[in-house]
């Protein structure tokens, strides 16, 4: 799945249904290389949930009792550092999860773009293939969901019109929240993310989540923020275009609920000797690199992550340069 920022997209999950006055339209790109933006969307809509259980459905899941119109999360939406208007816009998609946070379903990522076909209710899906909701806002406007985010039990059928009765609200387990700054400034702030997967409390016929609040949007600028990159090569000379592919997840923050947030960060091998991450909290990362030439997979982690750091591959040598890492394939 990609995301193409020059039409006009659906804000769902901003308010109450009887509150909604409107559902702008979202767009689904089909071109790999058009943005950074396009490509990150990609590998973290697949990476996001690793292990993540294909052959289910949504029908297969029971409701969770109790939970009136759905659930809620009163997550508002970005703030800039100094707690003002964010200064550049973006999106923010939402995974939807079913099952369990250790064996998750994510029905909107359980499609075939060949043959059309995946979960029963993948039409109700914004983004199919991806996430449940992908929503734009423009610089100035990052306050998205004033009223928190909202998933009810039943949504518009994007593709044939009307409306079907998903029962996602009772049977959702987890929703995962992730950033993309919009094309061009994507390499200068931080790919936030947030993960809920608790419903506790009742408010006006809905089930809500812990107080997210605001996240404020950084940069490497700002304090707590890291960035990692190196060397990288195989057999000492760069590798094709194409070749590599990596994402970083970790590092540590809060909103302003103090709720846990972290980042993530997404590269694909240009042809050049260097990588980069865009910014990254600070912390503990995740590297996984894959070299799509041979189908092998190393995991790395590094600790306590601050600033710049630098970590140089080798796809020619054990473990990509990294005896401690943990490969296949």
């Amino acid at each position: 799945m990609t995301v193409r920022w020059n039409r006009s997209e659906r804000t769902t999950g901003g308010s109450p249904p009887r509150a909604r006055q409107r559902r702008p339209r979202h767009a689904a790109a089909t071109a790999l290389a058009r943005s950074a933006t396009a490509v990150t969307v990609i590998a973290v809509a697949a990476l996001a949930l690793p292990g993540t259980a294909r052959a289910a459905d949504t029908v297969g899941y029971p409701a969770a009792p109790g939970r009136g119109n759905g659930v809620a999360v009163p997550f508002e939406g970005y703030v800039g550092s100094g707690g003002g208007p964010v200064p550049v816009g973006g999106a923010v998609g939402v995974d939807l999860v079913l099952g369990s946070t250790t064996r998750p379903y994510l029905p909107c990522q359980h499609y075939d773009r060949t043959s059309r076909s995946g979960d029963t209710f993948v039409n109700a899906c914004q983004e199919r293939g991806s996430y449940a909701t992908f929503t734009r806002f423009p610089a100035g406007g990052g306050l998205v969901f004033p009223h928190g985010y909202f998933v009810g039990n039943t949504q518009p059928d994007l593709v044939r019109g009307g409306t079907v009765n998903t029962g996602w609200g009772a049977r959702a387990a987890g929703l995962s929240f992730e950033f993309y700054p919009e094309q061009g400034r994507d390499a200068a702030f931080v790919h936030a993310r947030f993960y809920v997967d608790q419903f506790t409390r009742h408010a006006n016929g809905w089930t809500y989540s812990a107080d997210v609040g605001r996240i404020p949007l950084r940069t490497l600028a700002d304090p707590g923020t890291a960035r990692l990159g190196g060397r990288l090569t195989v057999g000492g000379r760069p590798p094709a275009p194409g070749r590599v592919s990596m994402t970083v997840f970790g590092g540590s923050a809060r909103s302003s609920s103090g709720y846990p947030i972290s980042s993530f960060a997404v590269y694909a091998g240009t042809g050049t000797p260097s990588w980069a991450t865009t910014p990254l909290y600070a912390g503990s990362q995740r590297i996984t690199v894959v070299d799509t030439a041979t189908r092998r997979q190393c995991v790395l982690d590094r600790f306590d992550v601050r600033g710049e750091a630098t970590v140089d591959f080798d796809l020619a040598q054990p473990g990509f340069g990294h005896p401690d890492s943990s490969c296949t394939g």
